[in-house]
């Protein structure tokens, strides 16, 4: 992630995700120039919510909100905000916000810091979003990024991600620690294939000159073994991860987001960039 421009904090009115979202914008982005977009969408009331009542919010309610909180947003966090309301699909609304403004970087505050949930307007952008989208739980606090996790698989898409790594660790004089693993019960030549492409990822990132270790996560028995291992690697602070990168859906998942990032979104105590999917056009999921 190079310093960034134009920056788009997605809101639905919840005053502590949003909170966070500037928090850490604040934090993380003052050495930049940036202009910050604050955006709501209203959505759409289709035929059963209206069969059922539900009411559509105003526009130019919301709008009004909006001039109000600029102003809030400017004394408490010194940021200046462009503030918009769009009606309509919030995650057709939001990309098409973000090819409008030339966005580089969507901000968003995960809902429910009690019970671990991810709010349902942030689950859809991480399905269906084309830009990197960055989730910060309400519950933690800005810190300078040092070390930035990156968990790499056998799955070609799971290598998508390492020209955002390389990006935010130039920016932030930061080590990349990569993080692989691989089931006791697979095959030798499966567990030579990564091993392989956790070093030659690493060769790459050490070429690009930056500092770059690989862990394997050992006794991993079955695939949801490794989101949970790469949970309580990020969240163990003997570790100092600073960041972590995935990717909001693998080359298998087409209509919903990768669930081992949705739980790693879900648990993490650190901000988690969900990278974009972008089509191999190999039909092969395994190198």
């Amino acid at each position: 992630m190079e310093k960034k421009k134009n920056i788009l904090i997605a809101t639905d009115f919840n005053d502590l995700s949003l909170n966070a979202s500037l928090k850490f914008c604040k934090f993380l982005f003052k050495d930049s120039t940036t202009n910050y977009f604050l955006l709501h969408v209203t959505e759409e009331i289709g035929f059963f919510g209206k069969l059922f009542g539900q009411q559509e919010e105003c526009p130019d309610c919301q709008q009004f909100r909006f001039d109000e909180l600029k102003k809030n947003i400017k004394i408490l966090y010194g940021l200046d905000v462009e503030t918009y309301v769009r009606k309509g699909r919030i995650s057709s609304e939001i990309n098409n916000f973000c090819k409008e403004k030339d966005i580089e970087l969507i901000v968003a505050g995960t809902s429910n810091s009690c019970d671990n949930t991810i709010g349902a307007n942030t689950h859809r952008l991480i399905r269906t979003t084309d830009y990197p989208l960055m989730t910060i739980n309400m519950n933690i606090d800005p810190k300078p990024i040092r070390n930035i996790l990156l968990p790499v698989e056998l799955m070609l898409s799971s290598r998508q991600k390492v020209k955002d790594a390389i990006s935010w660790a130039k920016a932030y004089g930061a080590k990349i620690t990569i993080l692989s693993g691989i089931w006791e019960k697979s095959a030798n030549d499966t567990y030579k294939k990564i091993m392989t492409i956790a070093h030659s990822t690493q060769d790459f990132i050490l070429n690009k000159g930056i500092d770059c270790e690989v862990v394997m996560m050992k006794d991993l028995n079955e695939s949801k073994d490794y989101a949970d291992g790469v949970i309580k690697y990020m969240n163990d602070e003997k570790n100092q991860v600073d960041l972590t990168i995935v990717m909001g859906r693998d080359e298998t998942t087409d209509f919903s987001a990768d669930p081992r990032s949705q739980d790693v979104v879900r648990f993490a105590k650190v901000p988690v960039v969900c990278v974009p999917l972008k089509k191999s056009g190999m039909s092969a999921n395994f190198l």
